[in-house]
């Protein structure tokens, strides 16, 4: 039975792309093929292919740069690495970025060709779309009055065009908001592109952005695809933590979007721009803007539209949903029968004020179901919560006795306790490194040096 799936091959090695073609063509696969990993993005992004056989070792853009991009376009992706036999670690190192497998020269024939056949089989069929955005978001973030609000405001504006400014608390679900934004609306067939304002250098944010020529500079040596560039032909650009882009970075952004074109960097074609933008922030961007640390005229750019996703305190409805939700996810990827929540643990999750939002859930519900196999129970629960509800409050003024102090003060106590405990554990956890420190407490890195400067720590950490 012959195969339509096309496998795109990404090879320097000539030699090497013609011996892997014919295996593939010959099983009747489609082929398409790259000589470098700038081509190659353009090509995903242009025409998605079933597999990708990725060479870790080629000139220009590095092996796990294209693998990291590849993932970026389409997270389910199955992408076979094809390595020597010295490079097995870092082909290794690959998998755990994301990888499908890695397959080693010399290959047998049967073996790449019964690889590139897992990859493909396993790739997740789409599910069973919903008719609707608000059918396919209360499926993953509940019913409740809140989501529902949130519902009414997606479906005023995701038909449309429109710049799209998505705020709310760090773990709340601005991504998941923002990807059935793209999803379900008139470009959902182009790229959607997601990019981390944070972690791009000031120094790099024209090729980041907007790709780079051959030759553009010093170790340029092929084209490069910049995330502009990979939405620009009808897709969508979600711009993470946008309140994080340099200074540089939000004016090139703005002269971008009003002018509707972009030049490559080195590069002397304008290109025209056809892509929609979503931006998202765990702070307040016109109060930013007002303040002075964000462009007025940018944010005035972006947020045509603003949708503002609740925390998970201001709808406990939706906890038993989504705690459901995640123990289920969990014990699936365990292969693991299926796994009850008490009614005592349940008012537990219910109670408590979640400062990790929907995010911090999970990873509770993760936890639970890897040390139970039957019943989640109070004292399953207890050891993950502990770090945000039984530790020490600080120092309280001695005007106003500890056993008499009104609840909402003694709720901001203890939340300003779990925050310190949390913050500087992870600080010390990461060496002093406040950019680790913040991937490991999952907030942005901007977030993370203010709440640092606030305990007054600031000065006494790594400055990285």
């Amino acid at each position: 039975m012959k195969s339509h799936s096309t496998i795109l091959i990404v090879d320097d090695d000539r030699d090497m792309r013609w011996a892997m073609r014919n295996i593939l063509s010959e099983a009747g696969f489609g082929v398409a093929e790259s000589d470098g990993g700038g081509t190659a993005l353009e090509q995903a992004a242009r025409e998605p292919p079933a597999a990708v056989l990725l060479d870790m070792h080629m000139p220009g853009l590095s092996g796990d740069v294209v693998l990291r991009s590849l993932k970026r376009l389409n997270p389910r992706l199955p992408i076979i690495i094809v390595t020597a036999h010295g490079s097995i670690p870092g082909a290794v190192s690959a998998m755990q970025d994301g990888a499908f497998e890695y397959v080693t020269k010399p290959f047998r024939n049967d073996h790449l060709l019964e690889t590139v056949r897992r990859a493909v089989a396993r790739t997740p069929a789409p599910a069973p779309r919903p008719a609707g955005v608000g059918e396919a978001l209360a499926s993953v973030m509940g019913q409740g009055p809140a989501i529902r609000a949130l519902i009414a405001d997606m479906e005023a504006v995701i038909s449309t065009d429109y710049s799209v400014v998505i705020g709310g608390e760090t773990g709340s679900g601005k991504e998941v908001v923002a990807s059935h934004l793209h999803e379900y609306g008139p470009r959902a067939k182009k790229p959607l592109v997601v990019v981390d304002c944070g972690a791009i250098a000031e120094t790099l944010t024209g090729s980041e952005f907007f790709g780079h020529e051959k030759g553009a500079f010093t170790g340029a040596s092929e084209k490069h695809l910049g995330y502009v560039d990979a939405a620009a032909n009808g897709g969508t650009i979600f711009l993470d933590e946008v309140g994080n882009l340099s200074v540089a970075g939000q004016m090139a952004l703005l002269r971008t979007l009003e002018n509707r074109t972009f030049r490559r960097v080195g590069g002397k074609e304008l290109l025209n721009l056809d892509m929609r933008v979503i931006a998202a922030s765990n702070a307040d961007l016109q109060s930013e803007a007002r303040a002075g640390r964000f462009r007025e005229d940018l944010f005035f750019r972006l947020a045509e539209y603003v949708i503002v996703v609740p925390p998970l305190r201001a709808r406990p409805e939706d906890i038993p949903f989504l705690a459901q939700r995640f123990l289920k996810q969990a014990r699936e990827v365990l292969n693991r029968p299926a796994i009850e929540i008490d009614s005592g643990a349940l008012d537990m999750l219910c109670a408590y004020r979640w400062p990790g939002n929907a995010r911090e859930l999970r990873t509770v519900m993760r936890r639970a179901a890897l040390t139970r196999s039957d019943r989640v129970m109070n004292s399953d629960l207890a050891g993950s919560l502990r770090c945000t509800c039984e530790l020490p409050l600080p120092a309280v003024s001695p005007a106003v006795p500890k056993g008499r102090q009104p609840l909402p003060q003694r709720v901001k106590d203890q939340v300003h306790a779990v925050e310190r405990d949390a913050i500087m554990t992870a600080l010390k956890d990461a060496m002093g490194n406040k950019a680790e420190a913040a991937r490991i407490l999952g907030i942005d890195y901007k977030t993370y040096r203010t709440k640092l400067k606030m305990l007054g720590a600031e000065h006494g950490a790594d400055s990285r």
